[in-house]
């Protein structure tokens, strides 16, 4: 396994240093940011390293399921026990994984740790990782030890972590093409000191940032965990073309009442709708509970909810490529 995180190291190693963009503690999010994203679960290839790229995923991701990425006290999150150095709680707004950081140093991001609810947690306590260091120019690279404890399986063991800025250039998502973007390669590694020593997991991730803007533009992430693959997925940012008003564009748009108990009525005040408009309600888990396609003829029918169970859901109102989203609670 140590010939493993080696021969990252060894990759990252090879790369030409160059500066082009730069990217500061501004794109770190902050207690009470929440930020829409989309998810999908096949995984993509993260595409060519170097300068000067132009990756194009706008056909090769989708938009499975809509998630509000949320920033939270760790105080009031489930799991704040678990990790009481933390002063940042991320959650992709479903519940199922809750993760822990310091982003009070503009020079360092410090990330403790996470919990996926029921399935899979670490914990690195007892020695942190810095896993961004500002500022982040193209060919940046760096690795830094931790201490981590990993269940299921009670994997306990010191863990490496490599950290390298190795492409930056031009990004088309699904929605938009974003010039002047820097991809970030993160990768830990942590291995049992427990004999038999046979047990690991393995996280890479991929991220492309866009100079002060919070949240990466598009993420690439695969968890390997003894030679099997435990999870993969692709978070990328679903807001619409560079540029658009999304605050401007929700004053437009009324969704009531809230709370609801059987219909909702939605308004959308001096748009035009003659474009595709669809409205998707998700639950807490991210699983989509009804869709309609809108048009101007019926914006003030009711919506009917009276089959949904009572509790918290997301709403999702797209208008050519524009989103709103907004959450409602159910009540019986």
């Amino acid at each position: 396994m140590k010939n493993l995180f080696t021969f990252f190291i060894l990759l990252f190693a090879t790369i030409a240093v160059k500066a082009q963009p730069t990217i500061t503690s501004n794109v770190l999010p902050v207690k009470g940011d929440t930020i829409l994203m989309s998810l999908d679960s096949t995984l993509v290839s993260p595409g060519l390293s170097g300068a000067n790229v132009f990756w194009d995923f706008s056909t090769s991701i989708k938009q499975d399921i809509f998630i509000e990425r949320v920033y939270l006290d760790p105080a009031n999150t489930p799991y704040a026990a678990k990790f009481p150095n933390s002063k940042l709680c991320r959650t992709d707004g479903i519940g199922s994984v809750y993760s822990y950081w310091d982003n009070s140093n503009a020079a360092k991001s410090v990330y403790y740790g996470f919990v996926e609810k029921n399935i899979y947690d670490q914990n690195y306590n007892a020695l942190p990782l810095n896993y961004y260091k500002f500022p982040i120019t193209f060919g940046q690279s760096f690795t830094d030890s931790l201490s981590a404890i990993t269940n299921p399986g009670a994997l306990v063991g010191p863990g490496k972590y490599a950290f390298i800025a190795d492409a930056w250039g031009s990004l088309k998502l699904p929605n938009k093409t974003v010039p002047n973007v820097l991809r970030t390669k993160s990768l830990i590694y942590i291995g049992d000191s427990n004999p038999p020593v046979n047990s690991y997991s393995l996280t890479i991730e991929y991220a492309w940032y866009q100079a002060f803007k919070k949240e990466p533009l598009l993420v690439i992430s695969t968890v390997i965990i003894d030679h099997v693959l435990h999870k993969k997925f692709v978070i990328f940012d679903n807001t619409s073309k560079v540029g658009v008003n999304e605050t401007k564009f929700a004053e437009h748009i009324n969704l009531y009442p809230n709370p609801a108990s059987d219909l909702l009525y939605l308004e959308m005040n001096d748009l035009n709708i003659n474009e595709d408009a669809d409205l998707f309600i998700f639950d807490v888990h991210g699983k989509e509970q009804k869709h309609l396609s809108i048009t101007k003829y019926n914006i003030l029918n009711p919506i009917d909810i009276n089959y949904l169970p009572k509790g918290m859901y997301l709403v999702n109102v797209i208008v050519g490529d524009k989103i709103f989203t907004k959450k409602i609670a159910k009540t019986e």
